[in-house]
């Protein structure tokens, strides 16, 4: 038997409701597993009036519990004799048991009564009176609403429930209405609210009611019937729809019941950028551009609407939008009265981060920075001077109309304008690529100046934001830390840049040394004192978006730690996870991680790294350092020549000296200088396995 849950609200913004479902059936499968309600599905539906939660094959009971109850001690539950006396009698008639039933548990030193006792699960309608009410009062709200006198708070104001267990009606009242078997069709043409009465808790049943009262519940399948409805209305005017998977998303949960119309613009308009006219047409009025060959836009939209069945609705719209894009041309027009470059000095007013100073002075930190990167990458004095005009002009833009308007088009509009007051093509470009990546699957810049400077950007934002105590928490992430991490990880690995972490780190710091005096940082607080903290929070942050990428190429999560846990090149670390995860079962190798493993445990107390050759005394440990000083050699080597998978093999050449070793020769001897020595020759040997990584690390399968 199903159940069924629909909740029926003021409109939901679009934003909110993947969260929100999700949320709803996370939190259901939380309390049905607490209740003891067996199920074996669990699914959520909604748009922006409603939220629609389906429970598959749901036990008529909850599974019975057996607990065991403790009573008295036993010294006073039975006599000498050890007969029950008084005490374990009424516990067991309190227990609804038999004294024979009764049995003894040891806690601490002192033995108890227990008894057996079966708790009889509940009718699932019972509990569901109960698990309903709880499951809606527990979900996150982005944003709450009170309404009535009511102390309750909920996304929107309540307006309708309907609560089915098969075809039971589940009796309760949550935000001031009554649950019943009711459900309500679209809200406007000619069904307008129409009710329909559901009989039973089968989605599918329920799905084709709301189909005839223009209603699809499905998300997905409303938002591929959008989809294919705009493809066809495109395909009819000879165009290829522009969709946007956000867009269409967003839309989506904006409806119920999508009806697609074309709608037209002025061509004149077409003389502006063309991710002007997409931009304006995606984010103000929800449209899809529609595009010729190659890509061109036309004067031409598609707009969804919800349930209209009147064409004139277009000519409404295509006035909206072509309001908006008079305002747009009116921004690109002032805009292009200043040349970018004498927008510079504007950057003064707008402030980067709260304690760093502003756009002004990052701009002119990441040029500094972009051109210590592009040394260190080999970049030609040529293109030096390219990183430096890039880096200067980078955030000019930030000053202009257009981006203040739709700050999505930063970047964009900098090479738009950069082109338009006539600089270097590449200078452009690279004004465009260094805020690339935007997203998780966007692009990375093409050109090594556009690297040079996006990385420097990043590096900026994230020294800076540490500095200042800007760390993201939980799941938010306002200054978009995460995302700046994540584009320095993909940069690196993907265009193959050789950058060392640490000397970044340090030298974007020190190109905030005169901020931080600027504002008097506090010691303590922040400043010049707290930087190995700084970058050792910053390198773990990187770490932690890292592995998760090593994850997805199939390496295992134990090699990803034990490579990550002192990491300064990404490259490094990629391409030995990569070498090593092949040969995580072989039978050397496993004798690699315990030798390591031993070696290291030991060597932790070690005073001292250097061994004294006069102070080995025993054949064995004379014989293991200078075979010591020889493989040292060899797996250095092969690290600097990144053969990683070499260097893990050549360390087998230890195994069997090393078990010789602990065997043969006392480590923690009477005598402190041998000691100290073999401790030394200890951490000798424990260095040069973390030089590869920390193979403590390495879980061995039995």
């Amino acid at each position: 038997m199903n159940a069924l849950l629909e909740i029926g609200c003021e409109e939901i913004p679009a934003r909110f409701m993947l969260g929100l479902l999700e949320d709803l059936r996370r939190k259901t499968e939380e309390k049905l597993k607490q209740k003891r309600l067996a199920f074996e599905r669990i699914e959520t539906f909604g748009t922006y009036r409603r939220l629609i939660l389906y429970i598959e094959n749901l036990s008529p009971k909850q599974t019975d519990l057996v607990e065991e109850v403790k009573g008295p001690p036993a010294e006073m539950a039975f006599d000498a004799s050890g007969n029950p006396t008084q005490a374990a009698l009424g516990f067991a008639q309190a227990q609804k048991v038999s004294p024979k039933e009764l049995f003894l548990r040891t806690l601490g030193n002192k033995n108890y009564v227990f008894a057996k006792v079966t708790k009889r699960g509940r009718p699932t309608p019972k509990v569901l009176q109960e698990l309903f009410p709880e499951i809606l009062s527990s979900l996150y709200l982005p944003l709450a609403m009170r309404w009535g006198n009511l102390d309750l708070k909920f996304i929107r104001p309540v307006h309708w429930i309907l609560a089915l267990y098969h075809n039971q009606v589940i009796k309760f009242s949550w935000g001031g209405v009554k649950s019943s078997n009711l459900t309500f069709g679209h809200r406007y043409g000619k069904i307008k609210d129409q009710k329909s009465k559901i009989k039973k808790a089968d989605f599918l049943t329920f799905k084709k009611i709301l189909s005839k009262l223009e209603v699809i519940v499905d998300q997905e399948e409303r938002k591929e019937l959008i989809r294919k409805k705009v493809e066809e209305a495109a395909k009819k005017v000879k165009a290829q729809a522009q969709i946007d998977e956000d867009l269409l998303n967003e839309v989506t949960f904006l409806l119920e019941n999508p009806i697609v119309y074309v709608g037209n613009f002025k061509k004149e308009f077409l003389s502006l950028p063309q991710e002007v006219l997409i931009t304006s047409m995606k984010k103000n009025q929800k449209y899809f551009p529609l595009l010729e060959k190659e890509e061109k836009l036309m004067a031409k939209f598609a707009v969804v609407t919800d349930g209209c069945k009147n064409p004139k609705v277009v000519e409404g719209n295509e006035k909206v939008l072509s309001a908006r894009l008079a305002d747009a041309r009116f921004f690109y027009q002032e805009d292009l009265k200043l040349p970018l470059k004498l927008r510079v000095p504007d950057l003064e007013k707008i402030a980067f981060f709260e304690k760093l100073g502003s756009m002004y002075h990052k701009a002119e930190r990441i040029s500094k920075l972009s051109q210590w990167i592009g040394k260190r990458i080999g970049l030609s004095e040529e293109s030096l001077n390219l990183v430096k005009r890039i880096a200067e002009l980078s955030k000019a833009d930030l000053t202009t109309k257009m981006v203040f308007e739709f700050p999505e088009l930063q970047g964009t509009m900098g090479k738009e304008y950069a082109l338009h007051s006539e600089e270097d093509p590449k200078v452009a470009q690279g004004i465009f690529e260094h805020y690339l990546p935007r997203f998780a699957s966007d692009k990375i810049p093409e050109s090594l100046e556009g690297v040079a400077v996006a990385l420097a950007d990043r590096f900026d934002s994230l020294v800076g934001a540490f500095s200042a105590g800007y760390l993201p928490t939980g799941s938010e992430d306002p200054y978009g830390l995460r995302r700046a991490a994540h584009g320095i990880i993909r940069i690196i690995l993907e265009k193959k840049i050789d950058l060392l972490l640490d000397e970044t780190i340090e030298h974007a710091y020190k190109l905030f040394e005169p901020v931080f005096l600027g504002y008097l940082f506090k010691q303590g607080e922040t400043g010049y004192q707290d930087f190995p903290k700084i970058k050792k929070n910053l390198l773990d942050f990187l770490a932690a978006r890292f592995k998760p990428l090593l994850l997805e190429k199939g390496i295992r999560y134990d090699l990803a730690e034990a490579a990550l846990s002192d990491f300064n090149d990404l490259l490094d670390v990629q391409e030995k996870c990569l070498a090593l995860n092949s040969v995580l079962k072989k039978e050397w190798f496993k004798g690699v991680v315990l030798s390591a493993d031993r070696v290291s445990r030991l060597a932790q107390g070690a005073p001292r790294e250097q061994v004294l050759e006069h102070d080995l005394v025993e054949q064995e440990e004379k014989e293991l350092y200078q075979l010591y000083l020889k493989i040292n050699y060899e797996v250095n080597d092969k690290i600097m020549k990144e053969k990683w998978l070499e260097a893990t093999q050549t360390l087998t050449k230890l195994t069997e000296p090393i078990e010789l070793f602990f065997e043969k020769v006392l480590v923690m001897h009477e005598d402190e200088r041998l000691k100290t020595n073999r401790l030394a020759l200890l951490k000798s040997l424990g260095k040069l396995y973390l030089s590869i990584v920390d193979f403590r690390k390495i879980v061995l399968e039995t």
